[in-house]
């Protein structure tokens, strides 16, 4: 049309559909769906049948209740909706023509604003209002810079999170940490993080969680883009766990430190949680590893170390509390757990090397600060981690995870946190 809109796409779409309803929608809306049963679709066909001279019925925005459909606003007749509404094929087909013009050799007015001038002539009507248990949220081109936030985002509204700031909003409102959530406050919280992780693997990780004596615990999961099928998987495995896990799935590769760092500064929200850290293709140990890491936080621990039953090989690594950072220090070992305020209080850019996330050696990064920062840390000797180490390492990698681990302990120390 005259003012750039593209017209002949949407409308050789709309001839080339036979059915008796279609529901046109803007490829980059997000759809946050708070209740998967709520029939939003047999809504939108009722007012169709409720009112013969109804041309366009919309999804709802995020509202914190439904609002009656209505046909006219304060300003008057509204206009249609055309990032996301309904209309019936044949009724819509029989008012054509609607009158359009031309300016300069093209349409005048794009096929929504013609309607609007058409329906403003006649005693037809396009309607707003809805159920916001199925809304949408527009995403203005200036919001799709920001590639990582936006996919962000975009999870958020798939588990159905939409922060109160868009409430009552068409357009996309609020930074990616405001949309961050839902926000996890439990006492416990585990981090599982991975990639291409076999089902099996993680079945055996989650039912390791699942068959814990102690149950007051949440879970952050994370899902680093995998290709193998893994988010899936994990998303059926989780299904019965409802609100007490939530699962992030990423649509680029992050890598662990990043996710373990969103999931903890974003998803986790009382700085006193006891964070504990598990990989998704290993498992905890015997059904008391939670009522023995509660044990000790009860006792004053802030933070704790150890201990893991390696399967390549038998091995024992004493922690060094005194100096984290020293080479042999053995910080970095599973099991590792800490309260949330320590790993808040780590410097961002001391969990990078080059102003890029560290990949490589990634517990070695926040441990050793966050050791350092706690006033009580504790050694558990009792095995209470399976640790199955994918493949082994050749000696190209180790030699970049010895240089990775020599910056990070090169990095100025930390003091106790007080």
């Amino acid at each position: 049309s005259a003012n750039g809109q593209q017209l002949f796409a949407t409308l050789y779409g709309f001839e080339s559909c036979s059915g008796d309803y279609v529901l046109q929608v803007d490829s980059d809306l997000l759809i946050a769906r708070q209740d998967r049963s709520h029939d939003y679709l047999a809504e939108m066909v009722e007012v169709f049948r409720a009112d013969p001279k109804a041309l366009f019925v919309p999804l709802s925005i995020c509202r914190s209740e439904p609002v009656h459909y209505t046909y006219e606003g304060p300003n008057g007749d509204w206009r249609v909706e055309v990032r996301g509404c309904l209309f019936d094929r044949q009724r819509l087909e029989s008012v054509l023509p609607v009158p359009n013009e031309t300016d300069g050799g093209r349409i005048a007015l794009a096929w929504h604003r013609a309607f609007d001038k058409f329906i403003a002539a006649t005693g037809y009507r396009a309607y707003r209002g809805g159920d916001p248990r199925t809304a949408f949220i527009h995403v203005p081109n200036d919001r799709k810079t920001d590639h990582r936030g936006l996919l962000d985002i975009v999870g958020s509204a798939e588990r159905c999170h939409v922060p109160a700031a868009q409430t009552g909003n068409v357009d996309l409102t609020g930074s990616a940490t405001d949309w961050t959530g839902p926000k996890r406050y439990e006492p416990f919280i585990l981090v599982i993080c991975g990639r291409n992780v076999e089902p099996g693997r993680f079945k055996r990780c989650f039912e390791s969680l699942a068959a814990q004596s102690m149950h007051d615990w949440g879970a952050v999961v994370v899902d680093d883009a995998s290709t193998n099928g893994f988010g899936d998987c994990a998303r059926i495995m989780l299904r019965d766990y409802g609100d007490r896990v939530t699962l992030v799935r990423n649509e680029q590769r992050c890598g662990g430190l990043y996710n373990t760092w969103n999931a903890i500064a974003n998803f986790c929200a009382d700085p006193e949680s006891v964070i504990i850290t598990l990989d998704a293709d290993d498992a905890l140990i015997g059904e008391h590893v939670l009522e023995l890491v509660r044990a000790e936080y009860e006792d004053g621990a802030d933070a704790t170390v150890g201990s893991m039953l390696r399967l390549d090989k038998e091995a024992s690594y004493p922690p060094n509390f005194e100096r984290p950072r020293w080479w042999d220090s053995n910080v970095w070992q599973h099991l590792r757990t800490f309260r949330k305020r320590l790993f808040d209080a780590i410097d961002v850019e001391d969990l990078k090397v080059d102003g890029e996330w560290i990949y490589l050696a990634t517990d070695w990064a926040f441990m050793v600060p966050i050791v350092e920062m706690a006033s009580s840390p504790r050694h558990i000797a009792e095995p209470m981690y399976l640790y199955e180490p994918a493949e082994p390492k050749d000696e190209g990698n180790r030699r970049k995870r010895d240089s990775v681990i020599a910056r990070i302990l090169a990095k100025p120390p930390y003091g106790k946190l007080r």
